[in-house]
């Protein structure tokens, strides 16, 4: 008996499966949209995406498009300046390019800046690494294996012309590349200069991947690995098999066909594996096709006479069968199943759905799976269903979405005693209320009808029945959701915040998947007691990340910013001879300080509160009056302001004698910072 396993890391990736929600909502939306080259790497999902309007251009084609026109950035990244053409032709550009992809254009731009080259392992051609030579500002050195790099620096060496030695190489590498090859590569850059920069930009999903199909292959007779002819990662991962057993790269199930029937059965072991830009219904289709291949190889092949006993053979009730389509009309399928009955299947019996038309999704001489479940021996018919049998699959489909730990999408379809009950795949599944997300005791009802995200976790196949958790896909969904954001997460990158909790030494900001900190010292300009002194739980606040620590998923934001620090703020508003409205906020032996914008006070000094120098401030003002002045001086250097009440005053109100002197300078001695 032939046992087939499939690795767990097989099909999309986080960046792939990101890249193809975000095309498949634009084409929902739009009549057209265009993407510069093909999505990814996969033939098959590329003519879906076609069949939904999506069709792949050139950067030249791109730019032909009038403005406005959705354009869409694929997974593999684009060079530096299409992405700057895109723009400046104003195209609509939605970037869909891969989070690892991106950190490695950010990685080559800011280490190459001093004119330091550029050296990338991978294959010169691709796309990708097309891309990321656009970001070096210095020379760049593409090797696709770690021998013609050693080659290279050997034959510099002989001649004397060991390049760059001034300064170090940086070395990166396309996110698909063999971790083999790339460890042989850091050596070989190690010994020649000690001040290489090296960074690790395999994508860990592909590192990962490439570690599984090893250490499945050493286990194995036969690798089988699905994905596009022309996908990196795919033939990355078809030779780490390869040098550990023998391994086929095939691009669907069809492909199965092409190899030796009986040599297949014969084996022990067959691992299944996928490429990144794999589908996971392609992968499913081969799973089947090689379990029927095997199937059908340990039945044998069938003698004449056995094919003759098998012509008069009766069909049974609930056996699954595959027939022939003989006529097709709007109300039923007449199938030839081999046997003395002509197979009837109506049209009730294939979809529930009024509006199929069936000559439309039948032709004669298809292929069609069905289960008989009437017969009428005096007219030589049998009544078939489709339903029972795509039943039947639903529920496979079900049962490996448990052993898989998949999450599935259905819709809530009733409230019942203990939980809800969702629909997926046409298969009904329990969710007990403990596992609904609502908290105890709360109602259920809000869920109906609502579509949702769920993973099976207890299956009955005897009795048909599957238990459900929305709360372990909420759970796996968010785990998801963290890494894609700390994968993508760089310092700098500003985001529109929540305020989730305040303590005493700060402010945690909600950035959706994760929480940032705030330390008190970043909230305000000036001294701050306490953070609830100026926010609340729920403000927005627009942030920035200062330090990431990814290995204890922990965040640093500033919110201080040149743009609003309270001292640019008053600079670029206010100048000398300026009229004020100001609070007064404390009162000191020699003046007193008034807020002039929230961060920025000024001092009015005794001489400056009223006619005559005053003794105590507390004779003409107290703190919280509200009164008008003139700002005398502003000292940029050190931050300070001067204002007087009494520049203000009428000569009358001064008094005869007295002539309005502006004393920029009277009691600038005991101002202190504005900030």
């Amino acid at each position: 008996m032939t046992e087939i396993r499939t690795a767990e890391s097989a099909g999309f990736c986080f960046g792939v499966d990101r890249a193809a929600r975000l095309i498949e909502e634009e084409a929902e939306k739009a009549a057209a949209v265009y993407t510069i080259g093909e999505l990814i790497h996969n033939k098959n999902y590329i003519n879906y995406l076609e069949s939904k309007g999506v069709c792949a251009i050139d950067i030249a084609g791109a730019l032909t498009l009038p403005k406005g026109t959705r354009v869409v950035i694929r997974t593999h990244g684009i060079p530096k300046e299409d992405g700057a053409a895109l723009h400046d032709a104003g195209l609509s550009v939605l970037d869909a390019t891969c989070p690892f992809v991106k950190k490695i254009h950010s990685t080559a731009d800011a280490h190459t800046a001093d004119g330091s080259p550029l050296i990338i392992m991978g294959d010169k051609a691709h796309p990708e690494v097309l891309g990321i030579r656009s970001f070096a500002h210095g020379e760049v050195f593409v090797f696709s294996s770690a021998a013609e790099m050693e080659a290279f620096f050997a034959e510099a060496a002989a001649d004397e012309l060991l390049p760059f030695v001034e300064k170090g190489p940086v070395l990166v590498s396309q996110t698909t590349f063999s971790l083999e090859e790339y460890k042989k590569s850091q050596k070989i850059l190690k010994k020649l200069y000690t001040n290489a920069k090296i960074f690790d930009t395999i994508c860990s999903v592909t590192e990962n991947r490439q570690k599984e199909v090893a250490a499945l292959a050493e286990n194995s007779d036969l690798v089988v690995v699905v994905g596009g002819r022309n996908s990196s990662n795919t033939r990355k991962l078809t030779e780490v098999a390869s040098v550990r057993c023998r391994a086929v790269h095939i691009e669907n199930a069809h492909e199965l066909d092409l190899l030796d029937r009986g040599e297949v059965a014969a084996l022990k072991k067959i691992a299944i594996t996928a490429g990144a830009s794999t589908p996971r219904s392609i992968i499913q289709e081969v799973i089947e096709h090689m379990a029927d291949i095997i199937k059908n190889e340990e039945m044998g092949e069938l003698s004449f006479e056995e094919m003759l006993e098998q012509s008069f053979k009766t069909l049974h009730t609930g056996e699954r069968v595959c027939g022939t389509v003989s006529a097709v009309t709007p109300a039923e399928i007449h199938v030839d199943l081999g046997t003395k009955h002509t197979g009837i299947l109506p049209y009730d019996e294939i979809t529930d759905d009024s509006g199929v038309n069936l000559e439309d999704l039948f032709k004669v001489g298809d292929q069609i799976e069905v289960v008989p479940t009437k017969f009428n021996d005096a007219e030589g018919t049998v009544m078939l269903s489709k339903k029972r049998l795509d039943s039947s699959k639903n529920w496979a489909y079900i049962v490996d979405a448990e052993s898989e730990h998949a999450i599935l999408e259905g819709t809530v379809k009733e409230i019942v005693k203990g939980g809800v009950v969702v629909s997926s795949n046409n298969v009904r599944v329990f969710i007990p209320a403990s596992q609904t997300g609502i908290p105890k005791d709360e109602p259920l009802d809000p869920l109906k009808g609502k579509k949702v995200s769920f993973k099976v976790i207890e299956i009955n196949d005897q009795r048909k029945r599957a238990v459900g958790s929305i709360k372990l896909a909420q759970r796996s969904e968010r785990k998801k959701a963290i890494e894609e954001f700390f994968a993508t997460a760089e310092v700098g990158q500003k985001f529109s915040g929540t305020v989730s909790s305040l303590t005493d030494y700060g402010a945690f900001v909600n950035l959706g998947p994760v929480d940032g900190m705030v330390h008190i010292t970043e909230l305000s300009w000036g001294r701050l007691k306490n953070p609830k002194d100026i926010l609340k739980v729920g403000d927005k606040l627009d942030v920035y990340i200062k330090a990431i620590n990814a290995e204890k998923r922990r965040i640093s934001l500033g919110y201080k910013t040149e743009e609003n620090n309270p001292w640019n703020i008053f600079v670029a508003n206010y100048k000398e001879g300026d009229d004020v409205k100001v609070k007064v906020v404390s009162l000191m032996a020699f003046g007193a300080f008034a807020e002039i914008i929230p961060g920025v006070d000024g001092l009015i000094h005794n001489t400056q509160l009223a006619a005559k120098p005053v003794s105590a401030p507390s004779s003409v003002v107290a703190v919280g009056d509200e009164i008008e002045v003139k700002i005398i001086a502003i000292d940029e250097e050190k931050k300070r302001i001067s204002l007087s009440k009494r520049a203000l005053l009428s000569a009358e109100e001064l008094g005869e004698g007295f002539e309005i002197v502006e004393e920029a300078n009277v009691g600038a001695e005991e101002t202190t910072d504005a900030e």
